[in-house]
């Protein structure tokens, strides 16, 4: 017998609540963009924000950025995300305000996107996905987005496959601010990403300790010899046998360099003056060639 009408709306509104239950959140080490809402979306609310604080003025509640075009939760949850780029910040209450930046962003996108794009470059400068960028992809050589992406998942520490429309976002982000260029064969870091990158290293060097170039002339490098090994830097120039027995002899060595070194030192720190680890002397009754030996022990 089949059975009664209330049974049947009860099973439907058991089902229907089913459904509705939240999903288990997937957990990441840094904060992410909500998956249910795309790039574009985000820049309405912060210009929502913008409006409804009365150019920061106003602390406002999530929930208010929302509607007349804007989706609902879109405000509630990427506001952590906002936050965390720094187009947004929040009161004691909990209540959120515009950033100065912020207020600049939406008043040069009302210009043009080329206007507003060196704004969100600098707010985004240092943030996580900026370094993933810099480091693993290349103004050269296109990386897919999908390996990309990859990438990301690892270093927010979240399941790439669930939250791939967020990490999604987060390129859409690093494009807009001119970081990164989307081609038909994938990724690229933008040409010049890896000027800015050797400019700020170069900045970091002071005038008083600019590299100097070497005094002394290495010889050539030397052809290569089976029974030898060649290792030549700006600071040394190194022949050693092709012997493990001759590894042990060069280490024992080094190590009576670094005492010469360490004791050189420690005379400068005593004296103010620094002594030489090695005297040169001459013999002048034979008129014998200069002759090295160790400096005095102390």
């Amino acid at each position: 017998m089949d059975g009664t009408p209330s049974d049947s709306a009860s099973q439907d509104a058991a089902e229907q609540k089913l459904r509705k239950k939240e999903k288990p959140r997937v957990l990441s080490a840094e904060v992410l963009p909500s998956d249910r809402h795309p790039f574009s979306t985000h820049f309405e609310v912060v210009k929502r924000f913008v409006t409804l604080s009365h150019n920061g003025n106003l602390p406002i509640d999530a929930s208010r950025v929302e509607g007349e075009g804007i989706p609902t939760q879109a405000g509630s949850l990427n506001v952590r995300f906002l936050k965390a780029i720094g187009l947004l910040t929040t009161t004691d209450r909990g209540l959120y305000l515009p950033t100065q930046e912020a207020m600049r962003f939406v008043s040069a996108r009302s210009v043009s996107d080329e206007k507003a794009r060196p704004i969100l470059k600098k707010l985004v400068e240092g943030k996580w996905f900026v370094e993933i960028a810099r480091s693993y992809l290349n103004p050269t050589n296109p990386i897919s987005e999908d390996v990309f992406l990859g990438e990301l998942a690892i270093a927010a520490q979240t399941d790439k496959e669930k939250r791939e429309q967020a990490l999604g976002v987060i390129v859409e982000y690093l494009v807009y601010a001119g970081i990164v260029t989307q081609t038909e064969s994938g990724l690229l870091l933008a040409h010049d990403q890896r000027i800015d990158l050797v400019n700020a290293a170069d900045a970091t060097i002071s005038p008083l300790v600019q590299p100097q170039p070497s005094l002394i002339s290495l010889p050539p490098p030397l052809p290569e010899n089976p029974s030898w090994q060649v290792l030549q830097t700006d600071d040394f120039f190194l022949k050693i046998k092709s012997d493990l027995t001759a590894i042990q002899d060069l280490s024992d060595h080094l190590d009576l360099i670094r005492r010469k070194i360490a004791r050189s030192q420690s005379e400068v720190a005593r004296t103010g003056s620094p002594q030489p680890a090695a005297l040169e002397t001459t013999d002048k009754r034979e008129g014998r060639a200069p002759i090295i030996q160790d400096s005095p022990q102390e």
